[in-house]
């Protein structure tokens, strides 16, 4: 029993040893790559657009990660701060050896406005209380959560005023579920609650022949009544 515990506590002692021989020699190896001035990054590459997120915005972020080394960059963190920028779309990061380290920044493509916020064609929101830059855009407003149905809504009225050589540039969803379009050529339509298809459609025909001739002192078109439709000329 006592040359079988001692084989045992040697066992023991030996393996106790070999993991802190294992640990020390990992933090030594730790150490050396860690250390910036054996290998350091001395190339950053960066390709992207610069149409909203600044240059000077990129080097203010990489400033606190450029004391790194090579090794031992925190690639997660700093994709994780580049992908949680306004406007930033995609985020690829690459090392490459010996001392390069590659950043790509694609930026959101807005469609729209939505309330204060910008709005992608896939309907999410971002730059929210930020700067509207793009005026030419169409802007959405509408409910809390429902720029997806009012987006849905915006593309079908789209693609029946664009086959007249017409075009939407505003649509709002009241708090009453009523829908109110508004032309680029100023022009609002009352569009109601329901059958908003067709009463656009209904329009449309109407129009070259009813309309077209007189469109610059049109103010309104009321389209909620079944079988007609109630005109607001300006004044």
């Amino acid at each position: 029993m006592d040359a079988r515990s001692s084989q045992l506590r040697y066992a023991s002692f030996l393996t106790i040893l070999i993991a802190v021989a294992f640990v020390l020699t990992a933090r030594v190896i730790y150490l050396y790559v860690a250390a910036p001035q054996r290998f350091p990054i001395n190339t950053v590459k960066i390709s992207a657009s610069y149409q909203h997120i600044s240059h000077k915005k990129l080097e203010s972020l990489l400033a606190n990660y450029l004391d790194s080394s090579f090794f031992t960059l925190p690639v997660r963190r700093l994709y994780n701060e580049l992908s949680s920028l306004d406007w930033a779309n995609k985020v690829q990061i690459e090392r490459i050896w010996p001392d390069i380290l590659k950043i790509t920044l694609i930026e959101k493509i807005p469609f729209a406005t939505w309330n204060k916020a910008m709005l992608t064609e896939e309907g999410e929101i971002f730059n929210e209380g930020g700067e509207l830059t793009d005026f030419n855009l169409p802007h959405l407003s509408g409910p809390k959560n429902q720029e997806k149905e009012v987006l849905q809504v915006y593309k079908k009225m789209s693609k029946i005023l664009s086959i007249y050589g017409l075009h939407a540039s505003d649509l709002e969803w009241r708090d009453n579920h009523a829908w109110e379009l508004k032309l680029t050529n100023g022009l609002q339509l009352h569009l109601g609650k329901r059958e908003l298809e067709a009463r656009v459609t209904r329009f449309c025909k109407a129009y070259p022949a009813v309309f077209a001739e007189r469109a610059e002192f049109l103010a309104s078109v009321d389209l909620r009544y079944p079988r007609g439709m109630a005109v607001q000329w300006k004044k």
